[in-house]
């Protein structure tokens, strides 16, 4: 006769703001375990391996969140140990932008510090999940409650159908999460919750010879509201200076990427070759003739609505159940961390105080 394993939290995604919670919360001693449906790690801290025509090595391309800040003191200190095991480093002190039909210099109200990864963002997720107890391909389709233990179902067919614990942080994009939990919120909480959405995005990784001149531009912010572009970045100045391959990364505008989700592949490719011809009036007409290119679809890439002063949702239940992400904090990577932290410290000083 089996027993059923019951863990003091589990984690419901292993993006940042899982990766955050589960790190705060096992650093005191208590079973966590994280479930997530890919196999990959930091959610839209995302990197995808691509094959340089030169080398034919695999090489690093951000797809996902391109970089990030450092600003609340407590992720400061987080950056400080990504630093410390050469994770990240301190790529651009702002980027140049596009309006008005023309490139401008950085302004210097945004020239904080961005940090990239030379490996990719996803090194991000990969140190925070380290000695962390991950379930990976577990899509969670639903949660039920049962003698104060919350039970994460998935697909029959998987090798851990059902994952118990005592408490339970949901990390997944607000509007899944609500499908999934959202009744257990109290109705300020879900009227609150209702109000934050989420632009889509279209990405687009373009690659070029190896013997092409890098660009005099690192990332250039479009602010032009008819463009179909939001975001251009050369991907190869985040690696090491002589390492092989040439990407760009072109990131699409939410009125441009909304009619493409339902998209097939060929589809999307016809997008991305769309997207470069407006690039190459930006960035230089070199653009619009790559050896290649990969489309990516983001539903839930960036949120909108009102912050939450604490960072997550608390729901008003006995056993404890959080709402955490990047959702709930105005988005970006910082967001994201301090909102997983945040909810990590509420819970655990819950429980000392019984």
């Amino acid at each position: 006769m089996s027993t059923t394993i019951v863990h003091d939290v589990a984690i419901l995604g292993a993006g940042i703001s899982g990766l955050a919670a589960a790190t705060r919360i096992t650093k005191e001693g208590l079973d966590v375990v994280v479930v997530e449906k890919s196999q990959g790690l930091g959610g839209r801290a995302a990197t995808r391996r691509m094959a340089s025509l030169a080398e034919g090595d695999e090489i690093p391309v951000d797809h996902g969140a391109q970089f990030f800040t450092a600003r609340d003191l407590r992720f400061q200190d987080q950056v400080a140990r990504w630093q410390e095991h050469r994770i990240c480093f301190p790529w651009s002190e702002g980027f140049m932008t596009w309006q008005d039909g023309s490139l401008h210099q950085p302004e210097a109200q945004w020239k904080d510090t961005r940090y990239a990864c030379r490996g990719g963002m996803s090194q991000l997720g990969k140190f925070l999940a380290e000695g962390l107890d991950i379930v990976r391909g577990f899509q969670v389709d639903s949660v039920t409650l049962e003698k104060q233990i919350w039970h994460l179902h998935a697909d029959p067919t998987h090798p851990s159908s059902s994952i118990s614990a005592r408490a339970l942080l949901v990390s997944a994009p607000l509007p899944q999460a609500m499908k999934l939990v959202g009744e257990r919120l109290s109705p300020d909480q879900q009227e609150l919750a209702s109000t934050i959405t989420y632009d889509p995005c279209i990405a687009v990784i373009a690659r070029y010879p190896d013997s092409i001149d890098s660009p005099h531009w690192r990332g250039i912010q479009v602010r032009d509201l008819i463009s179909p572009i939001s975001w251009m970045a050369w991907d190869s100045s985040k690696r090491d200076r002589g390492s092989p391959g040439a990407f760009a990364v072109v990131h699409a505008s939410p009125k441009y990427s909304l009619p493409w989700l339902q998209a097939s592949k060929e589809e999307l490719r016809k997008a991305g070759k769309e997207l470069l011809k407006q690039a190459a009036l930006i960035g230089g007409g070199w653009m619009n003739h790559p050896t290649d290119l990969v489309v990516h679809r983001w539903r839930y890439a960036h949120p909108k609505g009102p912050k939450v002063p604490s960072g997550f949702l608390k729901a008003p239940c006995q056993e404890p159940l959080y709402l955490i992400g990047d959702g709930l904090t105005g988005g970006r990577i910082e967001g994201a961390w301090l909102s997983g932290f945040l909810a990590a410290e509420s819970f655990l000083l819950k429980r000392i105080m019984g």
